[in-house]
């Protein structure tokens, strides 16, 4: 392979040892700063914990140190695991990245699947009793329950929704006069939704536990210390109060439609006809929480055998959609603002069982139990609306003449119905207020719910406008349902090393980068990724058969010319890797065990920077995008001048990289 091109580095003096006074001239020339005594340039921290492998789990195969919820959230990390059986305890060491105060800690089972707590970094002990004292599916028990024969869903209580009332309208208006850019409702053209029907509970049939009111059935409940510590632990990386921070990542939409529940089932939840079924709010984050209420529906999946996908569709769009939640009963009653972000536990509804009712049923229906046959797939539908739907509506208007109903109602931009089956948004994902979404990546056949089992539950996350963040309501469901719990692969944590390899540098700390995972309690994976040097040079602390003390760096990527740079402008060649062994205590942190670089060429160790020292090694606790070639890392990365003057802040620098100024192939 031919050399890059080489910039035009300053001339190349056979030897650059400088006095201090020679080096602090030069990082004050480069810089145009001068650094803090207290810096000792280290952005991990090192930790040990026992963890009691204690997680209600059939089997344990072994436990994690994370660094958040794996749980939609690709950017959880494992800072260190071991193999080990169900109650034995395990003493990890690990390296703590700056920005994480608050870890996770799992157990895993066979299958892979985890059972995760949070603990803070640097508690000496870890289990998981507290997590597992809230309730579970095998033993979910509900008091006092109603009787279901006086529960009615009424006919002069149901309503066409608004895809109904949008498709019948559409199909009528043959010169398109509703097809306008702000309004329209084109998109809702022979698409099949004429029959759409929501249906809500006739307001009696109580009793002194369970309510029904708000045209659903409801009872009082409060959460626990753990149960919130686990809601916590289970959401904050994708729903808590940072969804709504621009700093902070966004939900992982190819994430949520690859995952193992839409894949199978498109987002339904199969009944296992043992147990009720609850819908618990757990977070309300939406502004427009007052408008918004929750609803089901079900069908033997036996019924969509034969059928074509469009046929299979068409049955379920015009399902009767059952009520299941009033949002503002629950803010109101949990005591919280709109957008407020916490977590709470106010009301827990009940999923009362009708049978086989169809969209064409003109009279009463009465609930046969609470017990789904087993098998049975349910469904769910958020719908928004800023009018109360039965002022304006009534099931015996004749809506193809358009009697009681106005533009404005139904062809109000915010109203409308989201789904967790992704096939029944092709129409509102192309209305104002909701198609926004797309320009953040949401395919028009996204799911509007992430689905997802952790600790023996099953959360439902919802994204009911454009934001594409989905924490506008979170709900946890309990009970007569077969677990969705799917098996996670999370990516080791990376630790960068970068080098300055001369006195007298340019400190764009690309002359080596090495990255290293920990693999386990006992290996290490090292790769040297980069090397923008021109002097001989060669590892240390690493006693690989690839990666050793005897093999010049420039020749682990079979290159001669020590003017090579090496993945520093361009990628021009893969990186060299290798597993070595390592004690159980070993940390990256440790000063006698952490790599460095002997150059040769200068005759003097480059190690990792200390307290007072210049900047000529650094190691940063994540994959790092290092600077490109003859860039100062101040240049990519703007805060880090900051960090360097002052320790406590800026300590994130390392996440915000200026694009085109750092190495990102």
């Amino acid at each position: 392979m031919e050399p890059e091109p080489t910039p035009s580095p300053e001339p190349t003096p056979t030897n650059n040892k400088a006095t201090q006074e020679e080096i602090d001239a030069n990082v004050a020339k480069v810089f145009g700063t001068t650094f803090s005594p207290n810096q000792d340039w280290s952005s991990t921290t090192k930790h040990t914990v026992t963890i009691a492998a204690d997680a209600p789990l059939s089997d344990v195969a072994k436990v994690q140190i994370l660094t958040e919820a794996p749980y939609f959230n690709d950017d959880a990390r494992v800072l260190n695991e071991a193999t080990t059986s169900k109650g034995q305890s395990v003493s990890l060491t690990y390296d703590c990245p700056a920005e994480y105060t608050e870890l996770v800690a799992a157990c895993v089972d066979s299958k892979g699947v985890y059972y995760v707590t949070g603990f803070k970094a640097g508690d000496a002990q870890v289990n998981f009793q507290n997590a597992a004292q809230t309730r579970t599916r095998a033993a979910y028990d509900l008091p006092d329950m109603p009787d279901a024969g006086n529960l009615k869903m009424k006919y002069k209580n149901s309503y066409l929704t608004y895809n109904a009332i949008r498709t019948i309208k559409a199909n009528a208006d043959a010169e398109g006069t509703l097809g306008d850019k702000e309004n329209s409702i084109e998109a809702w053209k022979n698409t099949n939704w004429e029959k759409e029907r929501i249906w809500m509970l006739d307001n009696a049939g109580g009793n002194s536990t369970w309510k029904v009111e708000k045209s659903a059935i409801y009872r009082t409940v409060t959460i626990t210390d753990a149960e919130k510590k686990s809601l916590e632990t289970v959401l904050d990386a994708v729903g808590g109060k940072k969804a709504r921070d621009s700093k902070y990542k966004q939900m992982n939409l190819t994430t949520i439609r690859t995952s193992p529940v839409y894949v199978l089932t498109k987002n339904y939840l199969v009944a296992d006809g043992k147990g009720p079924i609850t819908v618990t709010p757990v977070q309300m984050l939406s502004t427009e929480i007052d408008n918004t209420s929750l609803y089901y529906y079900y069908f033997d999946p036996k019924k969509l055998e034969g059928k074509s996908e469009e046929e299979q569709v068409i049955f379920l769009k015009n399902l009767p959609k059952f009520k299941c939640v009033d949002s503002k009963l629950t803010k109101t009653a949990s005591g919280l603002g709109k957008g407020n972000g916490e977590y709470f536990k106010a009301h827990e509804y009940l999923l009362p069982y009708f049978g086989d009712v169809s969209s064409d049923e003109t009279g009463d229906v009465t609930a046969q139990g609470f017990i789904f046959p087993e098998g049975t797939r349910i469904g769910f539908m958020l719908r928004k609306t800023t009018t109360d739907w039965s002022d304006s509506f009534s099931a015996d208007n004749d809506i193809n003449k358009g009697t009681g109903y106005t533009k404005k109602s139904y062809n109000k931009a915010v109203n409308g119905e989201v789904y967790a089956d992704g096939r029944l948004n092709k129409q509102i994902n192309h209305y104002p207020d909701f198609m926004n979404a797309l320009d953040k990546g949401m395919l028009d056949d996204d799911p509007r719910v992430a689905i997802f089992g952790a600790n023996q539950r099953t959360y439902l996350m919802f994204e009911e406008g454009a934001d594409v963040n989905y924490a506008d309501i979170i709900v946890e469901v309990n009970g007569g349902l077969y677990a969705v719990d799917a098996a996670h692969e999370i990516n080791n944590n990376v630790y960068t090393f970068c080098f300055e390899d001369r006195n007298l540098g340019d400190y764009d700390m690309n002359d080596v980068v090495i990255k290293a995972e920990r693999l386990n309690i006992s290996q290490v994976k090292y790769t040297v990724a980069a090397c923008g040097a021109n002097d001989e040079l060669y590892l240390r602390n690493i006693d690989g058969k690839t990666l050793n003390t005897t093999t010049e760096i420039h020749k682990l990527f079979g290159v001669d010319n020590l003017s090579t740079f090496i993945n520093t402008q361009t990628k021009n060649y893969e990186s060299v890797s290798e597993v070595v062994t390592v004690d159980p205590s070993f940390s990256f942190t440790d000063f006698s065990k952490q790599v460095y670089i002997y150059n040769k060429t200068q005759n003097y160790d480059v190690k990792m920077s200390q307290k007072g020292e210049e900047p000529h090694g650094i190691m940063i606790p994540c994959d790092f995008k290092y600077p490109t070639e003859l860039t100062c890392i101040k240049d990519a990365y703007t805060t880090f001048n900051s960090w360097g003057e002052n320790p406590v802040t800026s300590t994130d620098w390392y996440l915000n990289p200026v694009s085109g100024k750092v190495f990102d192939k």
